[in-house]
């Protein structure tokens, strides 16, 4: 079976796709660059909203590495399997007749932009994406962040799903959450999402090559798609100031609501 993977740049990504290649699969990657882990503070923000930008990126790092190692790019693809390219170049011609080359039964998305056409229509029939959010309560941007944002740590996991020409919106082949644990911060949380993920992917992908196909189930809700416009250094205070980064130990002494997602489950 020859898959071919999309992936980010950044040490999770790398982290996942890594897992599908020691596997033993034929593949081609796809890998775009991506921003800074660690980005700049914007310009015009109180000093509050600056150190908790700073303290929230750095421990995102300082999380990750741990958890993921140091991945570079070319630890992971074979230089003759891998494409590099920018952010503009994702959806473009030059995509499309790479792909057109190649007789992939698999397509698997995990850390670049949204796949638009006409590179999408050019993709097999399942285009499996790890989106780090649940659909339909969490598609978009920093779906990770926005339920500690809202008070609901348990709504912290992952939405395996089919690509669709709307962000998130596919149909959807698996879910989960990470077990909850005191002391658990935001990026914690979301690390342990990653890791869950990935013997989900394995998985997956084993199921497909058994038998063909895998069973989606249609999204009956909208929800809501959040943007990367929608976050400010200010949501921070929420996790910062008024918590302490212990908002798991807040819902777990039963202090914030209880209420629970209910997940599709493919496995």
């Amino acid at each position: 079976m020859k898959i071919l993977i999309f992936s980010g740049s950044h040490s999770r990504h790398l982290y996942i796709h890594k897992a599908i290649i020691d596997a033993g699969y034929d593949y081609h990657a796809i890998v775009m660059r991506r921003e800074s882990i660690i980005p700049k503070p914007p310009e015009g923000i109180t000093q509050l909203d600056r150190d908790n930008f700073i303290r929230h990126f750095v421990k995102r790092n300082e999380i990750e590495e741990k958890s993921f190692g140091n991945l570079k790019i070319e630890d992971v693809f074979a230089e003759e399997k891998r494409i590099i390219i920018e952010p503009q170049d994702l959806s473009s011609i030059k995509i499309v007749r790479m792909i057109e080359k190649n007789n992939f039964d698999f397509a698997f998305i995990f850390g670049p932009d949204m796949i638009k056409n006409p590179v999408l229509d050019a993709l097999p029939k399942y285009k499996i994406n790890l989106h780090l959010g649940l659909s339909p309560w969490y598609k978009g941007s920093a779906t990770l962040f926005w339920p500690f944002y809202f008070l609901e740590p348990q709504f912290a996991g992952i939405t395996l799903h089919n690509i669709s020409d709307k962000p998130d919106e596919g149909d959807i082949f698996h879910q989960s959450v990470p077990e909850l644990s005191r002391g658990d911060g935001i990026h914690d949380v979301s690390s342990k999402a990653v890791i869950r993920a990935r013997d989900e992917v394995l998985a997956m992908i084993s199921n497909y090559q058994k038998y063909g196909k895998l069973k989606l189930i249609k999204q009956t809700t909208s929800g809501r798609v959040w943007r990367t416009s929608d976050f400010e250094p200010a949501h921070l205070r929420v996790i910062y100031n008024l918590f302490d980064d212990d908002i798991v130990d807040h819902y777990l002494d039963n202090m914030l609501s209880e209420k629970k997602p209910k997940l599709i489950c493919g496995l």
